[in-house]
């Protein structure tokens, strides 16, 4: 009895570096933009568990996290609103305005809950403490920083030290510490148990925006730059300077994801990562971006820009096959299958000789009956992936059939061979098995290629390819001494 006929096994080939990295994936899945058109430029966002906070123009807008569609708006300000910001539990808003108020807003119904009257001048900066409910910051244009109590009227510590406006600030990860950025291009540090600045570092432009990444470390973003500062040392860890134009918002990236988000003036939002600091991402958008920020749960990317756009884009959700939840099958299924497994005792196998022939394809028939040349057709039919074509050459090259399946060919039947080998010379993959197939073909019909036009020309063709390829390995190989060197 013979053996059953072996199937030939495709060829391999061996996998390229990936063209996207995880990370380039992740943020690529933020799609479905939505775009909603504002009437002034969208100076703060800011999120809660339900609520996107859009502040505008006179008013502060409430879009639905699950929806992304506009539910509530908040409008009772005198002035121009600045940084209306959401508390961590999601129940008050506080925003500041042009006319020097803070006011305190319930977000269910809208009412006003506090009012503070600080100064005259614009307060642009308002952020509640992250675990502490009722501790506010606020800054102004009387560059002064005031914590506020929010069930008190008066400041519980003002801190009057800046030399221009205040228009960044926030508290450290944690603590009660506060940090501050100002026009006068100064971030300072402050204590609540102190009455001045713990410690000043130099940014260098005017302060646009600061995030605190960790206790102890944070950044700023003033003028086309972001550094990153390590404030026990009082020293910058790094330079982000991949801008055009001036950074004006950052934020963090939420979750796991390591990064942190900077908006700025030439309409690009860049995603870094907090190891390296290097670009992992980027968005492009049409105007000048004045804030952006990512929601809570990571679903939602948001950019407002000076023209009143505001860019939402959601996140969806893996399925639940994806994210390694296994579906449970029903009832009738399991009936169904139940004793499927079952391969008897030891003394009692079952045994399943039954073969399940697969339907051969149509190279490997031509292979099975000995038709050489009909099976090397097949390699070059249109349509044919790269993976099957190689696969067929391998396997003729293999069987020593390479010259039989070339015998008695034209100008019209050589074309094909030459035109997928010029086609994919360039990639380094398959150079063994295009140098072996023109080889033995140039051999076999040199003549009948200097005679034809269009396979000579397919041949130099082929020639300048790999010249090139040879330039570029040299240049390559150049390039890597010269590094290996400067790395010594």
């Amino acid at each position: 009895m013979s053996a059953p006929r072996q199937k030939i096994q495709p060829v391999r080939n061996a996998v390229l570096p990936a063209q996207t990295t995880p990370e380039q994936r992740y943020w690529r899945a933020y799609k479905t933009p939505l775009i909603i058109k504002d009437h002034a430029p969208i100076t703060n966002i800011s999120f809660s568990s339900t609520h996107i906070a859009i502040t505008a123009g006179p008013r502060v807008q409430l879009l639905s996290t699950k929806t992304r569609q506009p539910i509530k708006t908040i409008s009772r300000f005198k002035d121009v609103a600045f940084s209306g910001d959401l508390r961590s539990d999601g129940k008050l808003l506080a925003a500041g305005d042009a006319s020097g108020l803070i006011q305190i807003f319930d977000v269910n119904s809208r009412g006003i809950l506090v009012t503070l009257n600080p100064t005259q001048q614009d307060v642009r900066v308002v952020k509640f403490h992250e675990r502490e409910i009722t501790r506010l910051f606020s800054g102004s244009d009387d560059r002064v920083a005031r914590i506020w109590d929010i069930t008190s009227s008066k400041p519980v510590v003002e801190y009057g030290e800046h030399g221009d406006y205040v228009r960044a600030g926030a508290f450290l990860p944690g603590s009660s510490n506060l940090v501050t950025g100002s026009y006068d291009g100064v971030v300072r540090l402050f204590d609540p148990r102190t009455p001045r600045a713990v410690a000043q570092l130099e940014h260098g432009a005017a302060v646009e925006s600061v995030l605190p990444l960790t206790g102890t470390t944070v950044l700023s973003a003033g003028g086309p730059e972001v550094k990153v500062w390590d404030i026990v040392s009082g020293r910058t860890v790094a330079h982000l300077t991949n801008f055009q134009k001036t950074v004006t918002s950052l934020c963090l990236g939420g979750g796991e994801t390591n990064a942190v988000l900077a908006g700025a003036l030439d309409g690009h939002v860049k995603v870094f990562d907090t190891t390296s600091w290097e670009v992992k991402f980027g968005w492009k958008f049409g105007g000048a971006i004045l804030s952006c920020g990512v929601s809570l749960d990571q679903r939602h990317f948001v950019a407002g820009s000076s023209e009143g756009l505001l860019a939402v884009r959601t996140r969806k959700s893996e399925p639940r096959v994806k994210q390694g939840v296994k579906k449970a099958k029903g009832t009738n299924y399991a009936r169904m299958v139940r004793g499927a497994d079952y391969k008897g005792t030891a003394d009692k196998a079952i045994v399943d000789d039954t073969r399940k022939s697969k339907k051969l394809r149509q190279y490997e028939r031509y292979i099975n009956a000995f038709q050489w040349g009909d099976a090397l057709d097949c390699a070059f039919r249109a349509g044919t992936p790269i993976e099957l074509t190689i696969t067929i050459l391998d396997e003729l090259k293999r069987r020593g059939k390479a010259r039989v399946s070339l015998l008695n060919r034209d100008e019209a039947t050589l074309e094909p061979l030459m035109r997928w080998a010029v086609r994919n010379i360039s990639d380094f993959r398959n150079v063994d098995i295009i140098a072996d197939w023109v080889g033995v073909a140039v051999d076999m019909y040199g003549s009948t290629m200097e005679r034809s036009g269009v396979l000579g020309e397919m041949v130099d063709e082929l020639r300048r390819k790999v010249a090139a390829g040879i330039d570029g390995a040299r240049e390559a190989s150049r390039i890597g001494g010269m590094v290996e060197m400067l790395l010594a």
